[in-house]
């Protein structure tokens, strides 16, 4: 059952405000951002404020330690270990546990320059060659070692600056064509890269992997979508964002290498007492090294973006018929952002968030606000937003629509809406659904069934929160076109 909560537990009436103080025996100031339009369930709130405990149990080692500040985004939903659309600032220590394994999975959107209205004869070539790209080995991407090292040290600005075999084409005739690449999140890797060194390769000879190029599972997902409305003409046109522009949405993270970097993140970490997660008290010597494991997973799961990008500009190239895409039109990136992170915030404080992005506010460097992402649910609108740095939500927004429904409950559900939905959606996965025998199909629709549109809350509602509530302008409603999902 879900429904909408303040601090109490009492149903919200239309005409509470928010955001809504959240009452704890820590003290620790704690926001829930939710409007009574988006549903938020008992159980992810009160997870929610049992990392609150993380407060008093951390002073236990340390009177100088302790939590914050706690925000929490309208879609906040329950996850393991913590709810997804959190945001936690703590002072002197780190959770690492709390951002789980998919370390550094995030945002990514590029501007194609190609109208929609040119694309859509061609989305039955387009949905051949896209499937093609992802799943029937296609993508053209190797690497040397010594490139795949420059990305998980220095990210994407490192990737496209280290050396470049004179053979080597494919996919990096595109990523080497890049635009002035987002800021990054994160910084520099500096220690040693522990586990990767099969993966890494020979130094100098270019080759093949399975890893970067893949979608991942779950909610991850690559889109081409439209540009269906511009909602704030002014940053639209700062960020060349046009109206019926095709633009390339891509959801992932770090992959396998989650769950490796992972394990070497939580390795240093202590169980306390009464604390729902393990601590790492930020003096640690092992800290460095845990930072250097959040970073390469961070610098991974943004070059696996980029890439999955570059594959999507290649099969529209293949797709479309000459003259409509020429093959220098630029291929910028608006945005690339993680929401499973920590970050340093000064005077000894760190921000975790769990399926929260960043959405500072507007600087000299970024005069309209940080670019925010938030997709719907397969099928529905996705939206370009600018953040405005609400303080008590720790500079945070939402990283999507959010789950109504656990996976396994979804999996339970009459399957009638997803089939409805797939009549008009175009969803390329490894097999084609439309020409797929019957059994088939059926083991891909159940494996879709986890996304269907209604286990996710409506998208409106969750923007109109933000922008009510001051976390991020609406600036652009996009319209999914065609959208790739791994089964």
């Amino acid at each position: 059952m879900t429904d909408h909560f303040s601090a109490q537990g009492e149903a919200l009436s239309p005409t509470t405000l928010f955001p809504d103080p959240l009452a704890h025996a820590s003290g620790v100031p704690a926001h829930l951002f939710a409007s009574p339009e988006v549903p938020i369930e008992r159980a992810a709130l009160r997870d929610a404020l049992r990392l609150l405990d993380l407060h008093a149990a951390a002073r236990t080692l340390d009177p100088a330690l302790g939590v914050d500040a706690l925000a929490l985004t309208p879609d906040l939903h329950r996850a393991s270990p913590a709810p997804v659309g959190t945001a936690l600032l703590t002072r002197g220590f780190l959770t690492p546990h709390l951002i789980g394994n998919d370390l550094g999975c995030g945002m990514r959107l590029h501007l194609t320059g190609l109208r929609a209205d040119d694309l859509r004869p061609h989305l039955n070539a387009l949905e051949r060659e896209l499937r093609a790209v992802f799943f029937q080995g296609q993508r053209a991407l190797s690497l040397t070692g010594r490139q795949r090292e420059a990305l998980l040290r220095g990210g994407v600005p490192d990737l496209l600056a280290a050396p470049r075999p004179a053979d080597q084409r494919g996919l990096w005739d595109l990523m080497g064509a890049q635009a002035r690449e987002p800021a990054p999140h994160a910084p520099f890797v500096r220690g040693p890269l522990s586990g990767v060194q099969d993966w890494l390769g020979d130094r100098q000879r270019a080759s093949f992997d399975t890893q970067l190029g893949s979608v991942g599972g779950g909610n991850h997902f690559v889109e081409v979508q439209e540009v269906a409305a511009v909602l704030d003409r002014h940053a639209a046109y700062a960020w060349r964002v046009r109206p019926g522009e095709v633009v390339v949405m891509v959801h992932s993270g770090s992959l396998g290498f989650g769950h490796l970097f992972g394990a070497q993140l939580r390795a240093p970490t202590l169980a306390v007492q009464g604390a729902p997660l393990p601590l790492l008290h930020a003096d640690h010597s092992g800290v460095p090294g845990v930072l250097d494991a959040l970073h390469a997973a961070a610098h991974l799961a943004s070059g696996n973006r980029l890439v999955l990008a570059c594959m999507v500009r290649a099969a529209l190239g293949r797709a479309l018929p000459p003259g409509l895409l020429d093959e220098e039109q630029p291929f910028p990136a608006l945005a690339d952002a993680p929401h499973n992170f920590i970050w340093p915030a000064g005077d000894g404080q760190w921000l975790h968030r769990k399926g929260a992005t960043p959405a500072a506010a507007p600087s000299p460097q970024a005069p309209h606000g940080e670019p925010v992402l938030i997709p719907g649910s397969m099928g529905d609108f996705s939206y370009l937003l600018a953040g405005q740095g609400h303080p008590l939500a720790l500079d945070s927004a939402s990283h999507g629509a959010g789950r109504r429904q656990p996976r396994g409950a979804a999996m339970r559900l009459n399957d009638a809406d997803l089939r409805r939905a797939l009549e008009t959606l175009r969803v390329v996965t490894p097999i084609d659904l439309r020409a797929a025998r019957a059994d088939v199909r059926a083991r891909a629709l159940s494996a879709l069934q986890q996304e269907a549109p209604g286990a996710y809350k409506a998208v409106t509602p969750v923007i109109d929160t933000h922008a009510r509530a001051g976390l991020a302008r609406p600036v652009a409603a996009l319209r999914p076109l065609l959208t790739v999902k791994s089964l």
